[in-house]
């Protein structure tokens, strides 16, 4: 099987390493952007197999970022990694199309298993 590309996107550097480090043992090529104008940049270079898109971030929001890419093609599966977890941005994520939402705080645990969830979807 191919290596798998994630994109973590997340203006946080520290979340960043977290997640990489919750990730490490998946094997998966990991690419970082730091906002929502860089996020759009680096789907559109990279083609990831898998986004973990943070919501409040310089440039464009989360949100902005999810709409944009459900807009174009191709499509890859995104997770939202948030600390904004009401009921209302969670239903407003996943209508714009986000597969799944994480809040934070997490366990490693949750993120691998549902970033697992979602690679193994694709095949």
């Amino acid at each position: 099987m191919a290596t798998r590309t994630i994109l973590i996107v997340e203006d946080d550097k520290f979340a960043r390493v977290f997640l990489k480090d919750c990730l490490a043992e998946l094997q998966c090529r990991i690419e970082e952007a730091v906002d929502g104008d860089d996020a759009l940049a680096k789907i559109s270079q990279v083609i990831p197999d898998l986004v973990l898109l943070d919501l409040v971030m310089p440039k464009k929001s989360g949100l902005e970022v999810l709409k944009a890419v459900r807009d174009a093609a191709p499509t890859p599966p995104i997770l939202v990694v948030s600390s904004l977890d009401t009921d209302k941005l969670i239903q407003q994520a996943l209508s714009a199309g986000a597969n799944g939402y994480i809040s934070k705080p997490f366990a490693p645990i949750e993120v691998l298993t549902a970033v697992r969830r979602e690679l193994e979807a694709l095949k």
